[in-house]
């Protein structure tokens, strides 16, 4: 199997995953991977404008946008299973006992701790969000016109993301 075809069943795998009708992944592990798919985009664009004559003088520009995209890109996809692990932990800090009240303080510091690692996730995703809306800017307004819709693309992906994750972390923390 070739790498491309991996890259795709794990594809599947996730969408798959998140139209099981099970607690995890959900909301969270799509902003996340809106998000990573917002900063690809940005990688793309920027790929498309380097090494081109005609765009010699924003090379060190985009290079610059390519490199950022890339690290959002991974931070973002590091996210989608970071969530599906924070979710998980508050669900078993759920599932705790509470009979006495020992047992009720732990688990009550359990959830708050599982809440806030998720919380801080979610976080992190809608900041990475926030920085590829602006990055995308910069890739429609200096990189390939040809391109520049895959940018404006990357933005509305990114804002979807972002607001899906504070969307998360206001229901979490309500």
């Amino acid at each position: 199997m070739t790498t491309e075809q991996t890259d795709a069943a794990g594809r599947a795998r996730f969408l798959e995953s998140l139209a099981a009708g099970t607690a995890a992944p959900a909301g969270g592990s799509a902003a996340a991977y809106s998000v990573a798919m917002a900063a690809a985009l940005l990688a793309m664009v920027a790929r498309l404008t380097l090494g081109r004559k005609k765009y010699a003088g924003v090379a060190a520009q985009m290079q610059a946008a390519l490199e950022q995209a890339e690290t959002l890109r991974n931070r973002a996809s590091s996210a989608v299973a970071q969530d599906i692990e924070a979710f998980e932990s508050v669900m078993a800090a759920l599932r705790q006992p509470a009979t006495n009240a020992a047992e009720t303080a732990a688990r009550s510091a359990a959830r708050a701790a599982s809440t806030l690692r998720a919380a801080e996730v979610q976080l992190d995703v809608a900041e990475t969000g926030a920085r590829i809306v602006q990055l995308a800017q910069v890739c429609a307004t200096h990189g390939n016109p040809n391109a520049a819709p895959d940018a404006a693309a990357a933005a509305h992906l990114a804002f979807g993301g972002l607001c899906a994750a504070v969307l998360n972390v206001r229901t979490n923390c309500a």
